[in-house]
């Protein structure tokens, strides 16, 4: 049996707030998108795609003795933005300022995976936490002009003690997520 997985990282409550809160306000201009539940928001370390329970292990195992040269980190939360563009979105996202520590974190996950056979990314780390899938332009308008007026957003500091190994199931009524396995970084390195 495949399990459809990914690597991410968690934030905190308050930031889960802070954009579960933009969200709400987004949410009455009647844009033709659909919003992720703010208990669903998290960054994408790397997408993998179905995997069957022995890559999972073997990915487990890796990101176990990743995670162990790691310590602790920040990232920050701040700007809206969307992939292509604000004025012909596919996906509206709020930034990562640039994190050394979260890229080299990125880029040892990408070649680790590759030693066991996990393909690499095509693109480059684009740290995001997706807040809207646009379906269409219909009534886009009000909601591009509000996007553009809060695109500077800032929604703080996040500390990142872990990352995890999570499952994705597609429901009708939106993706459920499931942590499989947490990594915990190292307290002890510096």
């Amino acid at each position: 049996m495949t399990q459809r997985t990914f690597i991410a990282i968690d934030i905190s409550g308050a930031q889960r707030a802070a954009i579960g809160h933009t969200i709400g306000t987004l949410k009455p201009l009647r844009a033709d998108v659909k919003w992720v539940r703010p208990e669903n928001l998290h960054l994408t370390v790397k997408f993998l795609g179905d995997l069957d329970e022995g890559a999972v292990d073997k990915i487990a195992l890796t990101l176990k003795e990743l995670t162990a040269g790691y310590a602790p980190f920040q990232i920050e939360l701040r700007t809206i933005g969307a992939f292509s563009s604000l004025k012909r979105p596919d996906i509206i996202w709020t930034g990562v300022t640039k994190s050394p520590e979260l890229d080299s974190l990125a880029a040892d996950i990408e070649e680790g995976l590759s030693l066991i056979g996990i393909k690499k990314e095509g693109r480059p780390f684009s740290p995001h936490l997706t807040i809207a899938r646009v379906k269409s332009l219909r009534d886009y308008t009000p909601l591009y002009e509000k996007l553009c007026a809060i695109s500077d957003k800032d929604f703080g500091v996040c500390d990142v003690r872990e990352i995890a190994l999570m499952r994705s199931e597609l429901t009708p009524g939106g993706a459920q997520y499931t942590r499989l396995k947490s990594f915990p970084l190292d307290q002890t390195v510096s």
